[in-house]
């Protein structure tokens, strides 16, 4: 268990990216070596995937999941793509891993007295749907929906939902922690600085495609709004000193999704956790003036004698 759990307010805000994802793995291993935990989990994809472990304290589990698994074609490949309309191989990233390889500890992760929300799309509603922590039962299928990427994976089905990743209309988000009342957000980005996500070209074969799902065609075609404006009030946040963005500080290797050279991936997931550690003063700083202004607040309201 970790040694504290930080104050009510306090929220960690996970952007996807499919392999750029251990990025987040490292920075969550340097949140367990500090003994910190977030009362708020927002994420979404590849982010959802990967906070899994930090939930359940294991920390140095993703790099072993691509020491030894990432390569292996039933992971990521077009070979998944070809034969199993998904070019990462869901069953065997959420059931075979967890069960055969490298164990889920289930038993902490249900421990964790917290809030953690999934992100998936609903391509019906066009909106994103949030699944709590006790959504996320042994077939992770929460997560698997939020990890869903359109064209690279099929509809993911789930309580009768149609459903794709919940990076579609929540890249980053950092607006659905804001709603929720939190006032300080700790968020990780797997994209460069400086970087702004490009308008989606492709509109004939999406509407081809999807033409089922005119919502979800019309959440593609404006994602690279959502997401510029998402990124947008995440910088702002941190200006005004209500946030801390932790996102790659070298320039990415790889800009796809799914990467697969094993070193470049460990060293990406190493960069994540020396560039959180380095964060985690300012973090643990912020984390105690939200505990100091609870109790101020608390005493406010306390009835006089």
């Amino acid at each position: 268990m970790p040694e504290r759990i930080l104050p009510k307010g306090s929220a960690l805000v996970l952007e996807g990216g499919g392999t750029r994802g251990f990025y987040s793995a490292g920075v969550f291993d340097a949140f367990i070596d500090a003994g910190i935990m977030f009362p708020y989990i927002a994420a979404i994809s590849a982010g959802a995937a990967n906070v899994l472990s930090y939930i359940s304290g294991q920390k140095g589990r993703n790099r072993q999941i691509i020491e030894k698994y990432v390569g292996n074609p039933k992971y990521v490949s077009k070979r998944n793509l070809l034969f199993h309309r998904s070019m990462f191989g869901m069953k065997y990233v959420f059931h075979e891993v967890p069960r055969k390889h490298i164990f889920f500890d289930w038993d902490m992760f249900n421990k964790q007295d917290i809030t953690f929300l999934t992100g998936a799309f609903d391509c019906n509603s066009g909106q994103t749907l949030w699944f709590n922590k006790s959504d996320n039962t042994a077939n992770l299928e929460a997560c698997m929906a939020s990890c869903s990427v359109p064209f690279l994976s099929p509809v993911s089905r789930f309580r009768s939902l149609e459903l794709l990743d919940g990076g579609i209309a929540a890249p980053i988000p950092i607006e659905k922690s804001i709603t929720d009342g939190n006032s300080f957000h700790v968020i990780v980005l797997t994209r460069n600085a400086g970087y702004e996500k490009p308008i989606f070209k492709h509109t004939g074969i999406l509407k081809l495609f999807y033409r089922k799902y005119p919502k979800l065609v019309e959440a593609i075609s404006n994602r690279h709004i959502t997401y510029n404006r998402q990124l947008a009030l995440c910088e702002q946040l941190e200006k005004e000193g209500k946030a801390v963005i932790i996102r790659p500080e070298k320039p990415l290797q790889f800009n796809d999704s799914v990467g697969r050279d094993i070193e470049k991936l460990l060293e990406l997931h190493d960069d994540g956790y020396n560039e959180a550690a380095a964060k985690m003063s300012f973090i643990l700083e912020n984390s105690k003036d939200l505990k100091a202004q609870a109790i101020r607040q608390a005493s406010l309201l306390r009835p006089l004698t």
